[in-house]
């Protein structure tokens, strides 16, 4: 691989179809709890959600940080917030913020971990990590779900893989580059459903 190369986001999700998001079948996650705690959130923590869309891990989120534990959640797309708005809103525990994942203006070093689900492929993920590692507390979990390779994931319809076409994601093997370049220590690496879903947890 061109140690030159980086990844450079293609599209936004259409916010007209926001709702779709919050479909397990739509993501092929069942138990959003269940990935977020493998993940390594855990009770205790102040969490950011960066790319919050309209929730689908908001909720699994304040579960695994429990009674003693924040979550922010943040998002660029106020069709996207509206829905998370209308389900939890009213959580104690929960900040909801309109804001781009480059220039979040959360406090410095103020959290424990940043987990990305689905998002990072959207934007410039060099800018991205350097947002990122602004706000985490020193030795901060950056945890990162997105799509991988598209012949691991089932066919929604005939011909049409789940997840966006191959080309518009930001596929493992270059994301893990570019942690390493940009002076992050990988942690933690997993695979779902033959590498259509992987993981990475960096510090």
């Amino acid at each position: 691989m061109d140690s030159l190369e980086k990844h450079h986001p293609k599209h936004l999700f259409d916010p007209t179809r926001a709702a779709s998001l919050l479909d397990p079948q739509r993501r092929l996650i069942a138990d959003p709890l269940e990935v977020v705690k493998t993940m390594g959130i855990v009770s205790g923590m102040r969490v950011v959600e960066l790319g919050c869309g309209a929730g689908f891990f908001t909720h699994a989120l304040l579960e695994a940080v429990g009674d003693g534990g924040r979550v922010v959640a943040l998002e660029l797309q106020e069709a996207m917030l509206a829905l998370l708005q209308e389900r939890l809103a009213s959580h104690p525990r929960l900040e909801i913020r309109l804001a781009n994942l480059l220039e979040s203006g959360l406090e410095t070093g103020g959290w424990d971990a940043v987990f990305v689900a689905f998002t990072l492929h959207e934007v410039a993920v060099e800018a991205a990590l350097l947002e990122i590692r602004r706000i985490l507390r020193p030795g901060g979990l950056l945890s990162i779900l997105d799509w991988g390779y598209a012949q691991g994931c089932p066919e929604r319809e005939p011909g049409r893989k789940a997840g966006p076409p191959e080309a518009e994601r930001l596929l493992p093997d270059l994301l893990r580059r570019q942690l390493r370049e940009s002076g992050w220590r990988e942690t933690a690496y997993g695979e779902r459903m033959d590498g259509c879903h992987y993981w990475v947890n960096a510090r």
